[in-house]
């Protein structure tokens, strides 16, 4: 299996006998295409099946599809053609992220409101600001369904002053601004540059960097970040009623983990006018170090959750 998102893949094999190998990470910069990549792998593993699932981050249907931020196609008949494939699944890489939550082990997550009580059963929420902004909802159920969304998509629309900069110079940009824009890597790099006044901005990481340093601005920029997560949280948190849950993960949020806001997050998530009481008693949670996607996988093809997928055969 291979989930691919924007900027990173991972792979491994399983099998119901063996489980899950450990998941090799590699670059896609390094690849020109998901063929090269894919068969780089096969080669590594030439013993591995043929029988293939892809995780990737796009929505999922049609012959011919692209990744959302990246300009990678992925065409099933070739690959199956190309790659000598018996069979190709395909699954959204948020999706098969937001299965892989009930794989984690408690130390894997760090509870962000401890006061909060018992979970209600009911449906979790899993968002993930990374190259993009993935977002899904996990109904209760046996097993359990993922519901995949393109909710980072969104019009971008918040009630905090600061935004109004954010969404004027959006619009001088790109017309339109989504939440997309605002809350991935690129985005955290974008508050940084409004709040320093600079016509460019600095790496996303390098941004982290600093704020794990003490830079006042880069501090700013993450507080910022972790406040207009959690409204924009909370505002799915009630589309989806996800009472149960809600899992914040991606690797934004793994670079700034030790200056996340969590205050300002469960601040601006509560923040819901008649439904503020309701939501200050859902459970949020930080998930720490932990390969969701290819875990979320292995869980859909034991059977032991459902989400939408596309299937070919050779």
């Amino acid at each position: 299996m291979a989930d691919i998102g924007g900027t990173h893949a991972r792979l491994a094999r399983w099998s119901a006998a063996s489980g899950l190998d450990t998941p090799e990470r590699v670059s896609n910069d390094d690849y020109a295409g998901p063929v090269e990549l894919l068969d780089a792998w096969f080669e590594r593993h030439p013993a591995a099946s043929r029988q293939l699932l892809l995780a990737l981050a796009m929505p999922v249907g049609g012959d011919t599809t692209t990744l959302t931020n990246r300009a990678w196609q992925f065409e099933p008949v070739t690959l199956i053609s190309v790659l000598k494939l018996d069979a190709l699944v395909i699954v959204n890489d948020f999706a098969a992220a937001a299965a892989g939550i009930d794989a984690l082990a408690p130390h894997e997550t760090r509870r962000l409101n401890p006061d909060v009580g018992v979970p209600v059963r009911s449906t979790r929420l899993v968002l993930g600001p990374g190259t993009g902004l993935g977002a899904a909802a996990i109904l209760a159920g046996n097993p359990p369904r993922v519901m995949a969304s393109e909710a980072g998509h969104m019009t971008f629309a918040s009630a905090d002053a600061f935004t109004e900069r954010l969404a004027a110079d959006g619009r001088r940009r790109w017309g339109r601004v989504s939440w997309e824009r605002v809350l991935c890597g690129d985005g955290l790099a974008w508050i940084d540059a409004v709040l320093r006044g600079a016509s460019q901005s600095d790496a996303p990481a390098s941004v982290a960097r600093r704020a794990n340093a003490g830079d006042s601005t880069a501090l700013e920029a993450v507080d910022m970040f972790s406040r207009l997560l959690g409204e924009f949280a909370g505002d799915l948190c009630l589309a989806f009623q996800a009472i149960e849950g809600v899992y914040l993960c991606g690797g934004v949020l793994n670079g700034v983990q030790s200056t996340f806001d969590a205050g300002g997050f469960l601040a601006a998530f509560a923040d819901k006018g008649r439904f503020s009481t309701q939501l200050a008693r859902v459970p949020c949670f930080l998930v720490v170090g932990h390969e969701l996607g290819v875990h979320g996988a292995a869980r859909y093809l034991a059977g032991r959750c459902r989400m939408p997928s596309v299937e070919w055969t050779a």
